[in-house]
């Protein structure tokens, strides 16, 4: 009993060192501290957020931007086709339809078009045989019929004198002018009770656009047709009552490859 008493007290005799030992080393009676726990979304500063915000948007104008560029290039898009198909629908010389031609290089200006739309043309070695077959051909096919045919070296001019028919006359040319393609034609309308010089009668005018449109629905491509009108000092008078068609003339020649 007595040994257990010493023994308790050398115990707490030892203890009591160690623990002013360690309060000297500032390592006992020391909280403990416990790790921070993860910060959540709740919270975190309220300065962080600001830093997405800021970099959204200027993604927002980034992509705002195409947008309007890409507008801008459709709508010039849009006016450029616009005035490409105004140009188109514009009518230009000489690729005109039937008219009334004013101008005295008419005849060339169309050989030129012709060409450059890729028309039939001919070898200048087969121009003399070529005009010598459609001269025979007319011959036969207007036998019977009022119509004088002179073969010149500038080509083969048809007269048609005024009448009953003189339409028919311009059937029957038009469908051989159809078979005999590489040519142009040139229609003269001479108009009665005006100067020879006179070229601004509009129903002599009306008359060779009569006969175009003849020659048109046998088969002759309007852009083979130059019309054109002259005057002759034939009096009105002289033609009693009866209803008139004007002297046609059809000069024809032939379309050259170059």
């Amino acid at each position: 009993m007595f040994q257990s008493s010493n023994t308790r007290r050398s115990g707490r005799i030892l203890a009591l060192p160690l623990l002013l030992s360690a309060m000297a080393s500032g390592c006992a009676l020391l909280p403990v501290e416990q790790d921070a726990p993860a910060p959540t979304g709740d919270d975190r500063p309220a300065s962080e957020p600001a830093a997405p915000e800021t970099d959204t948007a200027p993604a927002e104008d980034t992509d705002s931007q195409p947008e309007t560029d890409t507008d801008t290039a459709a709508g010039t898009d849009r006016d450029t086709e616009t005035e490409t198909e105004t140009r188109s629908t514009e009518p230009t010389e000489p690729s005109l339809g039937l008219h009334i031609a004013r101008s005295s290089s008419a005849e060339s200006e169309r050989r030129v078009f012709l060409r450059e739309q890729g028309h039939e043309t001919l070898d200048p070695g087969r121009l003399g045989y070529y005009m010598d077959v459609l001269g025979a051909r007319l011959r036969q096919e207007l036998s019977g019929q009022p119509s004088a045919i002179d073969h010149q070296d500038s080509g083969i001019r048809v007269t048609l004198p005024e009448g009953a028919d003189q339409a028919r006359a311009l059937d029957t040319i038009g469908r051989l002018l159809d078979e005999f393609g590489a040519s142009l034609v040139t229609v003269i309308a001479h108009g009665h009770g005006m100067d020879a010089s006179d070229t601004s009668s509009e129903g002599t005018e009306d008359d060779a656009m009569a006969a175009g449109r003849r020659l048109e629905n046998a088969g002759v491509a309007p852009e083979r047709l130059v019309l054109r009108v002259f005057g002759t000092t034939t009096p009105a008078g002289n033609l009693g009552s009866e209803a008139f068609s004007p002297q046609i003339e059809l000069l024809i020649q032939p379309l050259a490859a170059s």
